[in-house]
């Protein structure tokens, strides 16, 4: 998964390119998307991030807001009939939004801040984004191609399906060897059947690895006592 990140990273230059992580919670979605911005980081890529939240999910546009944010000010530099739609989207202007001007507007803005240095656009939990945010970021994801514009959408597995028919990644548990060094370097001293216990309760899962032993109290982690 790292590899085809930094693939996408390291050829930007040449051309765009999105990706689309799927996974249950807790299988890594989040730290793969933190080690992408770091490595865009200090690669030289600006980093323009937005995460979906289920409070905002109905809410138009606060999405692109949070994604868009840094680069507002940008907006000058657009066309009008694109920066009236971004302004309206946001509430800065009152005035019949068109969805694919607000769209066009967005792509323009990423354009314009990837002329200064290539971008990585960071979209967390997908799934939790509002519709019209999800429209517009298709919509980007279609036209990168030709720009120094790399795109990572994260998503649960039982996401919807890329509208924009993007490469989809699904990540899957860690193999026995990695969860059980990620468990031991969690919880060690286990007894053994409260390990192997651990182990098929995770199925691979990292976030499980780690919580599970939290949850339970120091006679169960040690065999003394029956586990839930």
């Amino acid at each position: 998964e790292l590899k085809a990140i930094d693939e996408l990273v390291d050829g930007v230059a040449e051309h765009g390119g999105a990706l689309v992580l799927r996974g249950e919670p807790g299988i890594g979605k989040s730290a793969l998307l933190a080690e992408a911005s770091r490595y865009a980081t200090s690669e030289g890529l600006s980093v323009l991030a937005a995460a979906g939240a289920q409070s905002e999910a109905r809410l138009p546009f606060a999405g692109l807001h949070q994604l868009l944010r840094p680069v507002l000010e940008s907006t000058d530099e657009l066309p009008m009939p694109q920066r009236d739609a971004l302004r309206s989207a946001f509430g800065m202007e009152v005035k019949p939004a068109d969805a694919f001007l607000i769209a066009l507007g967005a792509l323009e803005l990423l354009s314009e801040q990837a002329a200064r240095s290539p971008v990585l656009v960071v979209v967390e939990d997908a799934h939790w984004v509002d519709d019209p945010t999800s429209d517009v970021v298709s919509f980007i994801a279609r036209r990168i191609e030709s720009e120094p514009i790399v795109l990572l959408i994260a998503t649960r597995e039982d996401g919807q399906p890329s509208e924009a028919g993007l490469e989809d990644v699904q990540l899957e548990g860690l193999a026995e060897p990695e969860a059980g060094g990620l468990l031991d370097s969690t919880a060690p001293d286990l007894a053994p059947e409260v390990r192997r216990r651990l182990l098929d309760e995770a199925q691979g899962n990292p976030l499980a690895l780690v919580e599970l032993p939290k949850a339970l109290a120091y006679q169960q982690l040690h065999g003394k006592e029956l586990l839930p």
